[in-house]
């Protein structure tokens, strides 16, 4: 265990160079911002929030927060946002703009994307107006609780959770924000807390919370937010995340590796996998991403209707040209004919399941032990007929035995 703790250290800890870039880029960002508002007299804090202001990102990470905490409510944060966007224009400094609850800039200054955020100030315990307006208050409660080791711990779990794939609040991974993964170190006081306590975690009854609050909240994991009791922290956090955390970390407390950290590469295992393949649309990726993944349990209830046996299936994205929905199934071509079991013999239904069929052209009806059955013909053999009977003939493209992501490979960090 501390032969791979030492190593997972020196992954995680930034080099010397790329503190002092940090530190730079966030001054420069900050300043610009600062000038921004001065410039347009916009009533506002600025300042930087997030994992670059507290020390706890992972090398390589090229993200840094800028809030703008407006103090006068009678301004929108789209206006603002406008106005930014002009200043930053004139200046020659890059940007696009995105969207949360409200449209935001990320600039890209010395190779970092900077994500500059309007707020509004807020105080402990006041109802916010807008999702980011807890941001400064967040930084506040963790910036005194984190110590330096504790920090190093923070950013350990962080990759951890992120090789697992579990790392990420988005629509997209379901899993725990870096915001999260602070508040579990704070809770539980060091790395191998946090694993030895999610070892033990049962999904539905695992409530964590900072002072003597008993909200009710309906999740699997729930961890109250220390700056709003009515807020849970991890209510992005799926039952699939929460589980896949779980085994993460009972496994690793009982063969420590640093595959948890590093995956191992795997080589892709020939099954049959069907790709239903979209252009990527001009749209937020979380709209993306929650729009696809609703169709794509949709496609796999109806692949369930059609006959078609589905081990596991997926959304893929590279968020710019295609979206992609996949289904590692048991077979791609069914037998033409399907045997179909209807009801007991005794049973009020039996004569109208009968009557259904006897002018069909099947086998039977007949009865095997007390219930009647027919061998009837299917209405769909291949599994782009079920594919086209759902979603059309247009929009997409099927794809057939051509996929080898993760979704048909070794698990690349379990032991």
């Amino acid at each position: 265990m501390i032969e791979v703790l030492e190593e997972v250290y020196k992954l995680v800890t930034p080099s010397p160079e790329e503190e002092r870039k940090v530190r730079e880029v966030s001054q420069l960002a900050k300043s610009l911002v600062a000038e921004a508002v001065s410039a347009y007299r916009i009533d506002a804090e600025v300042d930087v929030y997030g994992s670059a202001a507290r020390f706890t990102w992972l090398p390589g990470q090229r993200d840094i927060d800028v809030f703008v905490v407006l103090k006068d409510r009678g301004i929108k944060p789209e206006d603002v946002t406008s106005l930014l966007s002009r200043f930053f224009t004139e200046r020659g400094v890059s940007w696009v703009m995105r969207y949360a609850q409200h449209p935001y800039l990320t600039l890209f200054l010395e190779g970092y994307e900077v994500d500059v955020v309007p707020c509004y100030k807020i105080m402990a315990g006041e109802r916010p107006i807008t999702a980011a307006d807890r941001s400064p208050l967040h930084h506040r409660f963790l910036i005194d609780r984190l110590n330096e080791t504790q920090r190093r711990d923070v950013r350990a779990l962080k990759l951890f959770l992120k090789t697992i794939g579990v790392y990420g609040a988005e629509i997209k991974t379901e899993g725990f924000s870096g915001y999260l993964t602070e508040l579990l170190v704070a809770y539980y006081g060091s790395l191998i807390e946090v694993l030895k306590a999610a070892a033990r975690w049962r999904p539905y009854k695992t409530y964590i919370a900072f002072s003597d609050v008993r909200t009710k909240f309906r999740a699997p994991l729930v961890v109250v937010d220390p700056v709003d009791p009515n807020r849970n922290a991890a209510a992005a956090v799926s039952l699939t995340s929460m589980s896949t955390f779980i085994l993460a970390a009972r496994r690793f407390l009982k063969r420590p590796s640093l595959s948890y950290f590093q995956p191992r590469p795997s080589t892709p295992i020939r099954l049959n996998v069907v790709e239903v393949v979209f252009p990527y649309p001009n749209e937020p990726p979380d709209t993306v991403w929650g729009r696809y993944k609703k169709m794509g349990r949709s496609l796999y209830q109806w692949f369930k209707k059609c006959g078609f046996r589905v081990f596991r299936w997926g959304v893929e994205s590279d968020e710019n040209s295609y979206v992609s929905l996949v289904y590692v199934m048991d077979q791609l071509e069914l037998m033409p004919y399907v045997l179909h079991r209807g009801p007991p013999v005794y049973d009020e239904a039996v004569d109208a399941f009968v009557e259904k069929y006897i002018g069909e052209e099947v086998v039977g009806p007949f009865v095997q032990g007390s219930r009647v059955y027919v061998i009837k013909k299917r209405r769909f053999t291949h599994v782009s007929e079920c594919i086209q009977a759902q979603l059309g003939r247009e929009g997409y493209e099927i794809r057939v035995n051509s996929y080898e992501g993760d979704l048909v490979r070794k698990n690349p960090w379990i032991t």
